[in-house]
């Protein structure tokens, strides 16, 4: 016996749009790329209307169908991406795109058919849709909560040798050498960075600084060859920054070992 199913053009054209729009936001936040709420919205428009030509061609199931379907997962992604073309969206992460999101297309309808046998198929695009939508907004949430304390590698360099540690950005950091006028950062010592004191007194720098419950101090430092910070898809490269040495710990639960300069970043 064939089912015979009445497709209606413009409700599966919403429905895929309102889908892909979903699905491209949680896909940009697995891949951490900046989500530019037009290009979502232009995404999603060439999703909807490009999975009513796959429907209209009349291609099945077949391989036809997936490589339109991949071709078309491809364009979507690269929409999203402000600057592909330089460097914003590698093949690696394109396919990882495509995964993720083909991923969640699977999801969505598996719910939605387990949500439409119970509750019917109208009430279950709501529940789907608000589930999902519930979703972005955690997700969305945890990322704002990451960003207010941005932790990344920092790797020092002393000729030829490396110190690699977390790094916190913390814009309250504002110590600069009064001699040079550079921008300050802190960093635990270690067994390395006395080595170097010793080695390099030429480099060696004394910074004073005022805290909460002691009005002046110092700090030991010294000028590194470079200081390089690992952000998520480039390196801010510092040569000749000034470091001081903090004899102890910066986090209590050891989160990070250095807290970077508001202006090295900024």
């Amino acid at each position: 016996m064939i089912g015979i199913y009445e497709v209606y053009i413009d409700v599966f054209l919403v429905q895929n749009i309102l889908m892909d729009l979903q699905l491209l936001i949680l896909t940009m936040l697995l891949l951490k790329e900046k989500i530019v709420f037009l290009r979502l919205l232009a995404a999603s428009l060439a999703g909807g209307v490009g999975a009513v030509m796959i429907l209209l061609s009349g291609t099945g199931f077949g391989v036809a169908y997936i490589m339109f379907v991949l071709a078309l997962d491809a364009v979507m992604l690269l929409i999203c991406v402000r600057h592909p073309a330089k460097g914003g969206l590698t093949f690696r992460k394109l396919v990882m795109g495509i995964i993720y999101f083909h991923g969640m297309v699977f999801a969505y309808g598996k719910l939605m058919e387990c949500a439409g046998r119970l509750v019917g198929e109208r009430m279950a695009q709501f529940i789907v849709t608000g589930t999902i939508a519930g979703i972005v907004i955690f997700m969305l949430a945890c990322r704002r909560l990451a960003e207010s304390r941005p932790i990344y590698i920092v790797t020092l360099s002393e000729a030829g040798e490396n110190v690699v540690c977390r790094a916190l950005f913390d814009t309250g950091n504002l110590l600069t050498d009064p001699v040079s006028g550079k921008p300050v950062s802190v960093v635990e010592e270690t067994d390395t960075m006395k080595r170097w004191l010793e080695q390099y007194p030429q480099k060696y720098k004394i910074i004073p600084y005022q805290s909460v419950g002691e009005e002046h101090g110092v700090l030991e430092g010294i000028v590194v060859d470079e200081l390089v910070i690992q952000k998520e898809e480039e390196q801010v490269v510092k040569r000749g920054a000034v470091v001081a040495f903090y004899k102890g710990k910066l986090s209590k639960n050891g989160d990070f070992q250095m807290i970077l300069n508001h202006s090295l970043i900024t």
